[in-house]
């Protein structure tokens, strides 16, 4: 009897193990399902929504010159340094100027290098701000704005002396949605810019000097 119970004991035991073992090689076989998916749904993601490129230097060939926005911001790259520029509108397009009142602040320019161009996922990476990735259209997208490609010159301020004098008692207009709109995303993006900065700036990444912001 007692030899029976040990043969039964170590049977139990054995299948315990072999139960334990198979569940294990479940959750592998499980995980590894869940990986695999998640790097062709990432593959298929970014080919789908990006432009990407057979090299760094096609890359970097294809990025160089000036990107604008449907508002009043632009990025500018130059070989691997990266400008981008939030106009004061008020000193660029007369009409708004008139409508809203001139601004008494400057454009808040901020300067940046390229760390490395990833091409195979269409990504540009810089020093301190966020990525700025290519989509489909070849053009930029920076914190949900798209920055398509321009053969434009930077615009050039007015001389604010040519404004019409406004009667002291009219207020200034209120601006349509569109506008709106375009003003929340762009001060929405300045921000999230100017945070990026000042972590860059406390981590050491940048000299304290904050950037050319009147």
């Amino acid at each position: 009897m007692d030899q029976d119970r040990r043969d039964a004991q170590a049977w139990a035991t054995e299948w315990q193990i072999k139960r334990k073992n198979r569940r294990w090689l479940v959750l592998g076989a499980v995980v590894l399902v869940i990986a695999a998916l998640y790097f062709i749904i990432n593959f298929l993601t970014v080919h789908m929504t990006r432009t990407t490129y057979g090299s760094v230097e096609e890359m970097r060939a294809a990025l160089q010159g000036r990107f604008e926005t449907d508002y009043a911001e632009d990025f500018e790259i130059i070989g691997d340094d990266v400008t981008l520029t939030y106009y004061e509108r008020s000193h660029y397009d007369l009409d708004f100027a008139q409508r809203y009142g001139y601004s008494e602040y400057d454009d808040s320019v901020y300067e940046d290098t390229v760390e490395e161009w990833d091409y195979r996922h269409g990504v540009i990476k810089c020093r301190w701000m966020a990525e700025i990735k290519v989509d489909k259209d070849g053009d930029l997208e920076y914190y949900g704005q798209k920055f398509r490609k321009s053969n434009d010159p930077k615009p050039v301020p007015f001389d604010p002396s040519i404004l019409d004098p406004e009667p002291a008692t009219e207020e200034p207009a209120e601006p349509d949605e569109l506008e709106e709109e375009q003003t929340e995303a762009s001060e929405a993006s300045k921000e999230q810019t100017d945070e990026a900065e000042t972590e860059a700036i406390e981590e050491g990444v940048l000299p304290a000097y904050g950037n050319t912001e009147g």
